[in-house]
């Protein structure tokens, strides 16, 4: 890796790499989205092993190597709500939006959070080391029940209390309750998606049925 390579401060002395099968894919991802508005730089990788490579070596030459995913599942300031802004649901919006959430994903999400570091896209999924994981649905996950899937992986699910989609979900909870278990749904699957957790998204087809069928269902 040549030193022009470094997407580096030097205050940080950390290299942030997205692994993602383009780099259109790269640039549309959330994970991309949430470093850009501070302006970093970050490393696309586009084969599978890069990433696992990466997050082996753990450093370079003294620059710490940080996947954009475990950055943003570890970064706490992301969580502070003190400042949503007028276009955002409020902070009691947001809590109970959450816990309503967590309860529809019980099973499946293992916290549910707002953050701060989505712009464009309502919501994201992080686990623990992506890499990992990513290796682990290709190669494992077939082997395990879907109860047992989540188990292992531990996801966490982000909503962006700003975005149309989550503002219209708080709404629909309890002005159509099945419609909004229907959409939390879905968003938590588009999420898992878009992360490369999901071994076959043929699979969501059902449960996307399901969600345009009962959203039609006034016209």
């Amino acid at each position: 890796m040549p030193p022009s390579c470094y997407f580096s401060t030097k205050e940080s002395r950390t290299i942030f790499y997205l692994a993602a099968p383009s780099r259109s894919l790269a640039e549309a991802s959330p994970y991309y989205e949430s470093l850009k508005s501070k302006q970093q730089e970050v490393l696309f990788c586009y084969e599978p092993y890069d990433e696992l490579v990466l997050m082996q070596l753990q450093q370079f030459k003294g620059y710490r190597l940080v996947s954009v995913e475990k950055d943003m599942r570890d970064d706490k300031n992301a969580n502070d709500l003190s400042n949503l802004g007028e276009d955002s649901l409020k902070r009691s919006e947001v809590n109970e939006l959450s816990d309503w959430i967590k309860k529809q994903l019980s099973g499946k999400a293992v916290e549910v959070n707002a953050t701060t570091r989505l712009e464009n896209h309502p919501c994201v999924v992080t686990v623990e080391e992506m890499a990992a994981a990513r290796h682990f649905i290709r190669t494992q996950s077939h082997q395990l029940s879907e109860d047992r899937r989540y188990a292992i992986l531990q996801p966490k699910f982000e909503i962006n209390p700003r975005h149309p989609i989550i503002k219209k979900l708080h709404k629909l909870m309890t002005s159509d309750p099945q419609l909004a278990e229907l959409l939390a749904n879905q968003l938590f699957a588009n999420s898992m998606v878009g992360a490369g957790l999901v071994e076959d998204p043929r699979v969501l087809l059902t449960s996307m049925n399901a969600l345009l069928a009962k959203t039609l269902e006034k016209h």
